[in-house]
């Protein structure tokens, strides 16, 4: 099958699933290449990565700051405004962290194993990293005063940080 139709084929599927067109391409190309991002691992004192990272869906949405604008206290919406835009900021650098440094465990597992697989990283590395630009590019737009749907946001999330795979035993 030629690699476009292949490309077609998974495209269509995905249109039912992810409205945003960034993140349906994206995920297009990883199940095009057969590439996954590397699990987050936690430990048994924080929470999993995608609660750990949830709050920033909202802190992109503009109903606080609407609120407090029709209670006619704009001051306070504009603190506000600041404070989400920062801790908007912290988390993505601390999501960028964790994201690299599994990257990084998971070479480091591959090479130790000796199944050294360079395009899987290197597919890895670049679709991880157009999805945190991404939600970059959504932190300045939100700066600059453009609304935009806390949507975009969790399907840029559900992409970088999939679901739990439950370890398989070996018998």
């Amino acid at each position: 099958m030629p690699i476009f139709s292949k490309k077609r084929l998974i495209a269509h599927e995905l249109d039912a699933e992810i409205s945003n067109s960034l993140v349906r391409l994206l995920a297009s190309e990883a199940e095009r290449l057969g590439v996954t991002p590397p699990p987050l691992s936690s430990s048994d004192f924080e929470p999993p990565a995608r609660l750990r990272y949830a709050p920033m869906q909202r802190l992109l949405t503009q109903e606080d700051e609407r609120f407090l604008w029709c209670q006619g206290v704009p001051g306070a919406a504009l603190k506000i405004r600041r404070e989400h835009r920062r801790l908007y900021r912290e988390f993505l650098a601390n999501l960028r962290r964790d994201i690299r440094q599994a990257r990084r465990l998971q070479g480091l597992a591959m090479a130790s194993a000796g199944k050294w697989d360079v395009w899987s990283l290197l597919g890895q590395v670049v679709l991880s990293e157009s999805s945190l630009l991404y939600l970059g590019w959504l932190g300045w737009k939100h700066s600059a005063g453009i609304s935009l749907a806390a949507r975009d946001v969790r399907e840029c999330l559900d992409f970088l940080l999939p679901a739990p795979r439950f370890p398989v035993a070996a018998t």
